[in-house]
């Protein structure tokens, strides 16, 4: 997902993973819930721990961009785990 840098900091992100989440796991009825996220990401590391994704660990050389392998963090969150969180 990306946001236009001039909607940043207002918690769009964060809203609108939340829908999406939330619609995999109950319509789509999900168990598992994935995010890979650049390291230098601090927003978007932000946004998956907020929404209760746990660390996963670090996929190296994960996706190959403007020239250069680079790694990713991995996040998740299971099916109870988001429907016994709080809101």
């Amino acid at each position: 997902m990306a946001i236009n840098a001039d909607h940043w900091g207002y918690g769009y992100a964060t809203d609108a993973a939340r829908v999406i989440i939330d619609y995999g796991f109950r319509e789509l009825k999900l168990h598992r819930i994935t995010a890979a996220i650049g390291p230098d990401n601090a927003a978007s590391i932000a946004v998956v721990k907020r929404l209760g994704m746990q660390y996963e660990g670090r996929l190296r050389d994960h996706v190959y961009t403007n020239g250069a392998w680079r790694d990713s963090l991995l996040y998740s969150i299971l099916a109870p785990e988001w429907t016994a969180a709080p809101g």
